[in-house]
């Protein structure tokens, strides 16, 4: 089977894929694979680290630019419509998956109009102009949440969960006996939080975790272990932030290939509120405080964040001028009341999370 993998961008779009790309190499074997992207996306920056070839084309995005930008990308439209006709000339896809945004959006177009099986997947409750679009040409859209079905009612929806890569569906396993436990004694006083912001960091929650260091108490600061992934733009400024503070147990790096090894090792996790996060933290079963990307689109991520912190499975902090405050008022409130992390626990233990990526590639060999 020939597998092209449209799309990428960020790790929220591109790892759901590569979930699915490891299932069907674990049943399969002959399945090659081709990842379609942007130059620009992570997809090129993790290249090297698959076994699928890389094929950047000259996509751009539409929404949210100026005029010229606008004008621009109806140029590049063309252009990038020749590229994938010609790539897929060559190499002869039997099934295209989409991944989402605007990488994703012409090597779908090209899928339906050769007639070449495709679906798309929408990682987010709200879907994003290109999915809709994709989804009224008559792409299957493979959804996280039920709730995306409101959103396309007159589209193909399949709702199949998230995908998760294998790595981290494994290191759950191996946690699975262990997980309760650390939340059940509440006189433990060792306490380590997990902070990102996704693969490309978040300047907002860097700098408010930061600033909330200086105000943490003694009893805290010989307590707290803290693994910081920043993201490559501000990894200088809070690395040498930390190696002038009075945290004294901490890691701080730009990106991690191993993020199962950092969620395994935390108690919270202090996140965006992307679905594949959300996913990987159901998955890993961590309680989290998640801050919403404020201007995301159709404000995805709090809608994500909303549901799940309405079931009682995370807490959700507002990106704004409270964010210091709040989100140093909530890791308090864990650190001496662990009984709070241990609700959380057990609530995302209710979510029935099946294995998505399965799914997924139980339907692409299937159709």
């Amino acid at each position: 089977m020939n597998l092209v993998i449209a799309g990428g961008g960020t790790g929220g779009h591109l790892f759901p894929g590569i979930a699915v790309y490891e299932k069907l190499i674990s049943r399969e074997g002959e399945v090659k694979a081709y990842l379609i992207g942007t130059k620009k996306g992570i997809e090129n920056k993790l290249k090297n680290d698959y076994d699928f070839k890389f094929i950047p084309i000259d996509a751009t995005g539409f929404i949210g630019k100026n005029i010229m930008n606008k004008m621009r990308f109806l140029k590049d439209f063309l252009k990038t419509f020749a590229q994938v006709r010609r790539i897929y000339r060559d190499i002869g896809p039997d099934f295209v998956l989409g991944l989402g945004g605007y990488a994703s959006f012409m090597p779908l177009i090209v899928a339906r109009l050769k007639g070449i099986r495709s679906g798309v997947m929408e990682q987010n409750i709200s879907p994003g102009l290109a999915v809709k679009i994709l989804s009224i040409l008559g792409v299957t859209v493979f959804a996280s949440f039920e709730e995306t079905k409101k959103y396309l009612p007159f589209s193909n929806v399949v709702v199949t969960g998230n995908p998760v890569r294998e790595n981290i569906m494994e290191q759950s396993l191996k946690d699975e006996a262990t997980g309760m436990e650390r939340y059940k004694d509440n006189s433990r006083k060792g306490f380590s939080i997990f902070v990102f912001g996704g693969s490309q960091g978040a300047a907002s929650i860097n700098k408010a975790f930061v600033n909330i260091l200086k105000e943490l108490d003694e009893e805290m600061i010989e307590n707290i272990t803290i693994f910081h992934q920043t993201g490559e733009k501000d990894y200088k400024f809070i690395n040498e932030f930390y190696l002038g503070s009075r945290v004294k147990k901490y890691e701080v790096f730009p990106f991690s290939r191993n993020i199962e090894d950092y969620y395994s090792r935390a108690d919270l996790v202090v996140s965006r509120a992307g679905a594949g996060t959300i996913s990987e933290l159901i998955v890993m079963r961590k309680p989290a405080i998640l801050i919403p990307y404020p201007f995301a689109a159709n404000n995805h991520q709090e809608k994500n964040a909303r549901i799940f912190s309405e079931k009682g499975c995370f807490w959700m902090v507002k990106d704004d001028e409270n964010l210091p405050e709040i989100l140093l008022q909530n890791i308090k409130k864990m650190f001496y009341n662990k009984k709070l992390m241990y609700d959380m626990y057990n609530n995302i233990k209710k979510i029935d999370f099946k294995d998505p990526a399965l799914s997924i590639a139980n339907i692409i060999f299937k159709s």
